[in-house]
Formats: structure tokens, sequence, C-alpha cells
């Protein structure tokens, strides 16, 4: 018997947090380090920023503590309010000038660290699933939770498409071109997977009939 969407969904997740967790931990362990040796001086220029961002978020809060003071002092006097309101205006902009001028020169080398922290994430999530999916033939650990098996021709270059190539490489290919488009894509699959499941008789989705492999309820003896 053919699955449904949301039962296909959830063996997904489960699949996903475990790869997560592992690139977690190795993003902890040795990643991390590896990304930030990359950068020049990085223990440097990020606890500088740090600072330079704390001292800006303690002024911004300190203007609005007497922005708010020069309001209850006001009254019902609508002049004296938009006096306080304009003063605060100007002064908060120009303190968000003056941050823009202190933090530009580690924008740069932190913006490249963080980016090359979404391409690790990236590109060690589909190297992982990859492995993860063809050692194990498919039955994942998410499949067997939720009582899933593939039906059909499973072979490494049917699997890789249907678990990897039709699921997450696009995906991933848009993250680092833009993240907005691979949010749409999310969303554009999940729409066209649920369509398809709900609606029609044998509950395939785009990927299934192109590898010809399904996924169907079964029992596993644990």
């Amino acid at each position: 018997m053919r699955a449904g969407f949301f039962r296909r969904l959830l063996s997904s997740l489960l699949d996903m947090i475990l790869v997560f967790g592992v690139i977690y931990l190795s993003f902890i362990l040795f990643g991390r380090g590896m990304l930030q040796n990359k950068i020049d001086n990085y223990d440097e220029i990020n606890t500088t920023y740090e600072e330079i961002m704390a001292v800006y978020n303690e002024d911004i809060k300190d203007l609005q503590q007497e922005y708010e003071a020069e309001k209850l002092l006001a009254g019902e006097d609508e002049e004296l309010k938009a006096q306080a309101l304009a003063s605060y205006v100007e002064q908060s902009d120009i303190l968000f000038q003056q941050n823009q001028v202190d933090t530009a020169p580690y924008i740069q080398p932190l913006g490249i660290y963080f980016t090359n922290v979404v391409y690790y994430y990236a590109f060690i999530f589909l190297l992982i699933s990859t492995f993860y999916t063809m050692i194990l033939k498919g039955m994942t650990l998410g499949r067997r939770v939720m009582r899933l098996k593939l039906t059909g021709p499973v072979n490494l270059m049917s699997l890789f498409l249907h678990d990897i190539a039709f699921k997450y490489l696009l995906i991933i290919v848009l993250i680092p071109i833009n993240p907005l488009y691979a949010i749409m894509a999310v969303m554009f699959m999940f729409l066209i997977d649920t369509a398809l499941i709900a609606a029609t008789r044998n509950k395939l989705t785009v990927r299934d009939m192109i590898s010809k492999i399904t996924v169907d309820k079964t029992e596993y003896n644990y």
C-alpha cells in the first residue's frame, strides 16, 4: 500500500535531523576551526566586531530610554512629543551611520566566514545524505521508524535520483545563489508533492515517476 504524504514527510525530517546532527558535531569538532583559520586574525576581527556591536546596542538602548522619558515629560503636549521623536530619529540615524563606519572593516571577512559555513553545511549534507542513502539502500532510519520501504528498480542510480538529486540537490545549489530561491523551491516542491500524492490514485511524486520507485508501507522485524 502506497504511503501518504505526511508519513513520507516525517521520515524525511527524521533523516534530516540525524544528518544535521552529524554535521553539527563535525562542525564543532573540526569544521569551525578549519573555516576560521581561513580568515586572517579571525578571533581578533570577531571580538572587535562584537565589542562594537555591544556598544552600539547599548547606545541605542540608552537613546530609547531617553526618548521614552521625554515622551513621559511631554504629557499631552503633541509638539514636545514630535520634537522628542525627531530628536530620537536624528540621533539613532547618527549612531547607525557611525556603526556602519566602525564595522565596515570587519563585515567582509566575517561575511566570507559565514558564507563558508553555509557552503560547509550544504556540501557535507549532500555528501553524508548520499552515502547514508546508498549504504542503507534507501532503508534509512526515518523510513524504518515510519515503516516505509522503496519498491521498484532500487539501484545506486535510481536511489541517487530519487533520494538526492530530485529531493535536495536543486535546493542546495540555490542556497549559495539566493536563499530566497531555495525557500521558494522548497515551497513549490512541497505543494507539488502534496497535490500529486493527495489527488492521484497512485500517490506518486515527480521523482517517483522518473526513477520508477514507489514508497510503500511495510513492517520491519527489528
